[in-house]
Order: structure tokens, then sequence, then C-alpha cells
């Protein structure tokens, strides 16, 4: 007698949700064969983005925030492809190899889409094309051998403005992304400039520019204004309630009409949807999927959305819950206990979506934060404290935990490294491939 269809579940994103999704699922069918869980990403692995400000200051060694997904997988399948189309309708996904434009198709059962977010820049002329994002490992390693060339450029240069031009650093951006990275730059910079005669301690300046009244909205007021004062006693500017008007290779341009002059702009201003979900016929205006409290697709059963991709609503507030990691891994967990139930035809196991915010927590760069944990609000070298011991409990596996930690412990004592690996890196094909064939 033949044998019976195995049961498709296709998970599309290697971030937080969706290897956690992929995670869970193994331990619920450990030991069954009728499930075949199969995990798609672009890469083949998984980066810790709240350390990448650390890889561009040289605190922490690039390959240490990137965790390899097939060590973290026992029995499901990973495709390191990029996803270029969904069709609900036919429950198939076509997908393309990244180098070689090879097509894919898939066919699934149950899908869950963890494809979350990318740099929304917004339409503000002149930002893709001259600033730079920190969204990936690659983006970290740019940036960082661009900080460093303009230090190098400013010590031959003679001009004492156009030295200015190159040590003026921008950061577009004042939520908790823009404000790490400026501050890992402010004290990279600081650190920095001893090694170069010709730059004087004027020269070098960190910008941030935000449209909003204060800087990291995700923290309490008191928090924020903490921080705000702390970082402009380093020297850093802040430019509040100023929008960007456009960006180009050296300046950065503002609807007040002032202009700073600037030959690097760090881009750090919100995310985008990303473009298969956007052009879904049922996502929302900013291109995201809205979901029930089961995180389930209305009008297609057996189709989940996660993370920074969905809109889970929060029962607590009437709104949807926020676009952050610890959300995202939540949310992963649940929803394949959400899947299994649907795969054993058990809906009463169902289970909904609800979970409180643990807190947050923002380094302020040379050993301080702010964090806020269960209404409890920490300042200073205590939540620089636990900011390290928490991320680093949350990196998986103990080699990574041991680098990490090794990384911190010599960054207290040796000097920045200021070396400069410049290499061809070969650019990727992104742009979406026609899906036909292989399955």
């Amino acid at each position: 007698m033949p044998e019976p269809a195995k049961k498709r579940v296709l998970i599309l994103g290697g971030g937080f949700g969706g290897l956690e999704a992929a995670r869970h699922l193994e331990r619920i069918f450990k030991g069954r064969d009728d499930v075949e869980i199969t995990l798609i990403s672009k890469n083949n692995y998984l980066v810790f983005t709240s350390m990448l400000a650390e890889v561009v200051s040289g605190s922490i060694e690039a390959k240490h925030v990137v965790i390899p997904l097939r060590e973290c997988l026992k029995r499901a399948e990973l495709k390191e492809l990029s996803i270029d189309g969904l069709d609900l309708g036919k429950k198939t996904v076509s997908c393309s190899h990244p180098d070689t434009g090879e097509t894919f198709l898939f066919e699934y059962d149950y899908l869950v889409l963890a494809l979350g977010s990318m740099t929304g820049y917004h339409g503000i002329p002149g930002a893709e094309d001259f600033s730079f994002p920190l969204k990936n490992l690659n983006n970290a390693m740019v940036l960082r051998n661009h900080v460093i060339d303009m230090f190098e450029r400013a010590e031959l240069e003679t001009d004492p403005d156009t030295r200015r031009k190159l040590l003026t650093f921008v950061v577009a951006g004042g939520g908790y992304t823009g404000i790490e990275v400026a501050a890992e730059l402010n004290d990279y910079v600081s650190a920095s400039k001893r090694f170069y005669r010709n730059v004087k301690a004027g020269e070098v300046k960190v910008v941030v520019i935000d449209p909003g009244d204060r800087i990291m909205h995700e923290m309490s007021e008191g928090l924020a204004e903490y921080g705000l004062r702390l970082l402009q006693k380093r020297g850093m500017e802040f430019r509040l309630k100023t929008r960007i008007a456009g960006v180009s290779k050296d300046s950065v341009k503002t609807e007040d009409g002032s202009t700073v002059d600037t030959c690097t702009t760090i881009w750090a201003a919100g995310t985008a949807p990303q473009p298969v979900i956007a052009a879904l016929a049922f996502a929302d205006k900013r291109g995201r999927i809205e979901v029930n409290e089961y995180m389930e697709v209305s009008g297609f059963p057996g189709v989940w959305a996660i993370g920074d991709c969905a809109v889970v609503p929060d029962p607590h507030t009437g709104a949807s819950y926020p676009p952050t990691a610890q959300h995202a891994e939540r949310e992963g967990a649940r929803v394949a206990v959400n899947v299994a139930a649907s795969i054993n035809s058990k809906d009463g196991d169902k289970r909904p979506f609800v979970y409180r915010t643990m807190g947050m927590l923002a380094p302020l760069g040379h050993r301080s934060a702010v964090a806020e944990i269960r209404g409890v609000k920490f300042s200073g070298f205590f939540a620089w404290f636990m900011w390290r011991c928490i991320y680093l409990g949350k990196l998986p596996g103990w080699d990574r935990k041991i680098r990490v930690a090794i990384d911190w412990l010599l960054d207290m004592f040796l000097p920045r490294d200021i070396v400069q690996l410049k290499m061809e890196m070969r650019q990727r094909q992104n742009q979406p491939q026609s899906a036909v064939g292989k399955s």
C-alpha cells in the first residue's frame, strides 16, 4: 500500500520568530515521520541585530553575533533561498537562489509567514542611495570600514572645513536602534581620533536627527530624558522636531532649510514591509498582514503570520504588539502550538497569543544604559550590566556566549581596533525571479 502523504509545514523567514516556530514544531512532532518541516531563509544564519552597533564599533567580532540556523535545527530542513512570490490560493511559494537565480517552487499544507521587515526610506530623496542602513551583518561591516576610511581621509586632508565634513557622522532616527548605534559610534570615534595626529578634537561630531520631540519613544519619558542629557554631555548633537528632506553624498538637508555637511548618514529611521508581503491583496496600507488572536490569516485556513510582517492584536491595549524580538520569539512558540493543533485536527488545543512586554533596555555606550523591566526603571552602570547579562543569556549555544563574553572582556582593557579591511564583496541578486520548475 502507498505511504500516506506527509503534512508539509513551510516557514518563511529565519529570524527570531521563524526560527522559534521551527524549533518548537520539532519538539512537538519529535518521533513523527508524517510531518515535514521546512524553513526557507535568504541567509543560513540568524543575526542578533541588537549587537550590530557593537560590530561597527569593534566591541564584538562580526561572526560572533550570528548563529548558524543549521546548528539550531535538529530535523527541520533549511533552504537558503530568496522568496519571490506567494500564491495562497494554490498553496505554493516561489523562490530563487540569491546567487544563481535558479528558481524553485514549494507546495505546502501549512504556512507560517515570518519574513520580518526591511529598511524603510519613506521616499526621501537620496536616502536609499547615499545613506548606510544597519539591518544585517554586511551593513555593519560596510559601515565600519567606511567610518575608518573617513578618519584615514581626514588625516590626509589639509582643509579644516573638508576635514570636519569627513568627521561628521549623522544618524537619521532617534529611536532605540538610532540611539544605540549613535552612542556606540560616538564612543568609537572618540577613542579612535587619538591615532590620527591631524584630527582635532573639535572636528569629530555625531549628530542625531529625529522628527519627534524626544528620543527613544519606546522608553518612558524620564529615562529618555536621562539618556539625552548623558549623550549631550559626551559631545553628541541632537536635532529634534526636525525632518530630513534629502540626503546626498556630502550633506543632509532638513525641512527647516538647514544643511549638515557630512559624508556619513546612517539610516535608522524606520522600517518598510517586505515586497512579497506588501504585494498580497489583503495586506494593510503599511504592507502588513492583520491576523486574529491565534495569528491566523483570515480567509486562508492553514496560514499564519508573526513578527514584523504581522499585526497581532494585543487584548490588553486594543492596539497591536510592537515589532520586537521578544514578541517575535513568543509568537513563534505559540504559533507552533496552533499549527500542531490544526495538523492534529484539535482546534480546541489552539491558544491565543497573550503576552506582557518584559521591558526595554537601551545601551548608551561608555558602560551606561537605561532599562525598564516590568515598570521598574534603571539607569547607568547597573542598567548596562543588566543589558549585557540579558543579551548574553539570549545567545543560543555556549560557544557563542563564551566568544561574546571574551570580546566584551577584552574591550574593557584593550584599545579599539582601527584596521580597515578593504575587500571585494560580491553583491547578491535580490530581484524577483520567475518561479517555474523545481519543487
